[in-house]
């Protein structure tokens, strides 16, 4: 997901081009306080911009009394897929975001239940409910960590050894709701170095976490490579699977393939994975 200023003209306009699956326009942290209302405002020329491209629109909201509402009803009657909600600390938030974005969708003659929500967990207490919050609404889709908020509200830094744990909690929360788990273990901001960024999605996909919001387009094609699984781990997957079916086709529950045992839980990641593969390859780009 590329996240792109609401009120950045020259980067929304080719927002669509960087290989994203879904472009998040930000009304919170990319945004100054002075600049809030102007970028509000501009959200519904930014989502017709971009809805040519065919990738999902999200809104990244203000979680502040102050902005909330006011974010929602731009978001909403901008014709946005969904909004991305910062800092859910309880249930409570997201069901009363529910029933907020309900009162929106009937105002702007939109279906019952389709903005959908992007969930992020970045406070310590978010992070003890996070298996609450990942059950609270339907419109969940995704739920991950936020990092560098996480780490500042724990006053250290957003290095991998202090954020595996709460990044995998979160994470294990979400599939366990059937979300799609997100977030870095690391640092987001990381562009000039990819490397160090790659080696930070990489950890990320070791703790089952399946996607993450970019904040510049150089990272959206590291996280699609590593994301979608390198050519090997691919060609790996593929005889794996076709192995395994051909014992259990005779009879055979387990095998051994390129030096390891293979049984059905195995045969099954590797299904996974090609699945996502697939995917990649249909999105022609956007892996």
């Amino acid at each position: 997901m590329l996240c792109v200023p609401a009120d950045a003209k020259r980067f929304i306009a080719k927002a669509a081009e960087r290989g994203s699956d879904l472009i998040v326009l930000d009304l919170e942290d990319g945004v100054a306080p002075s600049a809030k209302s102007q970028a509000r405002a501009a959200l519904g020329e930014a989502v017709r911009a971009l809805a040519v491209a065919g990738v999902p629109i999200y809104v990244r909201v203000n979680n502040v009394q102050a902005l909330l509402a006011g974010d929602l009803h731009a978001s909403v009657h901008a014709g946005a897929a969904g909004i991305v909600m910062p800092k859910l600390e309880s249930a409570a938030q997201v069901i009363a975001l529910d029933d907020a974005l309900a009162h929106e969708e009937e105002a702007a003659s939109r279906p019952p239940g389709e903005v959908g929500i992007i969930g992020l967990i970045e406070t310590p207490l978010g992070v003890c409910r996070a298996f609450e919050i990942a059950q609270a609404s339907p419109r969940l889709v995704s739920l991950g960590l936020g990092s560098e908020d996480f780490s500042a509200a724990m006053g250290m830094e957003p290095t991998a050894q202090a954020l595996c744990g709460p990044a995998q909690t979160v994470a294990i929360a979400a599939v366990a709701a059937g979300l799609h788990p997100i977030g870095l273990p690391g640092p987001v901001g990381e562009f000039s170095d990819i490397q160090a960024y790659g080696e930070v999605v990489r950890l990320a996909r070791a703790l089952g976490i399946r996607g993450a919001i970019c904040i510049h387009p150089a990272q959206v094609a590291v996280l699609n490579e590593v994301m979608a699984g390198s050519a090997v781990e691919i060609a790996a997957a593929r005889r794996v699977v076709s192995a395994f079916d051909a014992a259990l086709a005779n009879g055979q529950g387990a095998i051994a393939v390129d030096g390891r045992m293979v049984d059905a839980p195995i045969a099954n990641r590797a299904r996974v994975l090609l699945q996502r593969a697939e995917l990649a390859s249909m999105r022609g780009g956007r892996p």
